[in-house]
């Protein structure tokens, strides 16, 4: 019974042991433990404030690329979608919400859409690295893939399985290789999500960002595709008067 007991003891200790290494981990590289849930650590701040919706200056400008934006120029709403690739919400908004946006909203040219990377992880970094190499016309199915793949190279050891998915569209290993090595490319990445975290206070992924001449908002967290109809409805009724 003392044998036991012993044991029992140890394992607990060992699991109070990992879960507050674990915590200390990712508070380091720059994420919070809140809820249940891993964030991203604001800037500056002492706690976590939980938001759904803000309202920004109206005259913010956003400085991601607009190399593989979907839709008009013209049209009179721009929606950044602040995504990382290892998260699976963003994954569900993107697969299972956004094809039905693009048909309502992108053909119809009443919203345009930016993808705008923002990394949780190393291999969603990756991701986003390889992105940036994928021909201009596969650009899109590329994020698609990893988003539906996303199970099976999320904590990839040693980029084999991404860089398998990545050979699918073109890319050889070394090729693969040199592009996660793109130091200009990463840096840029992280400018991105630097400015989302400090200009637009995201602690964490999925986000968006919607733009007009009426000025600027954003939805933290996945909406439901009916909240989301609703929201651009409205906004494009407001623009249109």
């Amino acid at each position: 019974m003392e044998k036991f007991i012993r044991k029992i003891s140890s394992i607990l200790s060992f699991i109070v042991i990992f879960f507050a290494s674990a915590i200390f981990y990712f508070n380091f590289k720059g994420f919070d433990y809140v809820d249940g849930q891993i964030v991203l650590k604001p800037q500056e701040a002492q706690a976590v404030e939980k938001k759904t919706f803000a309202e920004l200056p109206a005259n913010l400008v956003i400085n991601a690329s607009q190399k593989y934006a979907e839709g008009s120029k013209d049209a009179p709403l721009t929606m950044y979608e602040y995504s990382s690739f290892d998260c699976p919400h963003c994954a569900d908004f993107h697969l299972d919400i956004m094809p039905d946006i693009e048909k309502e909203y992108v053909e119809k040219g009443l919203l345009r859409v930016i993808f705008v990377n923002f990394p949780l992880s190393k291999n969603a970094m990756n991701v986003a690295l390889l992105s940036r190499c994928i021909p201009y016309d596969q650009y899109k199915q590329f994020v698609n893939t990893m988003f539906l793949e996303q199970r099976s190279w999320w904590n990839d050891k040693n980029n084999k399985t991404i860089f398998k998915l990545a050979a699918k569209f073109g890319l050889t290993n070394e090729e693969a290789e040199i592009c996660i090595k793109n130091n200009t490319e990463a840096q840029n990445i992280i400018a991105d999500r630097q400015e989302a975290m400090t200009r637009l206070n995201m602690q964490g992924t999925p986000a968006f960002l919607f733009s007009g001449t009426d000025g600027n908002e954003i939805i933290y967290g996945v909406p439901t595709k009916t909240r989301l109809t609703e929201y651009l409805n409205d906004r494009l009724a407001r623009l249109s008067h």
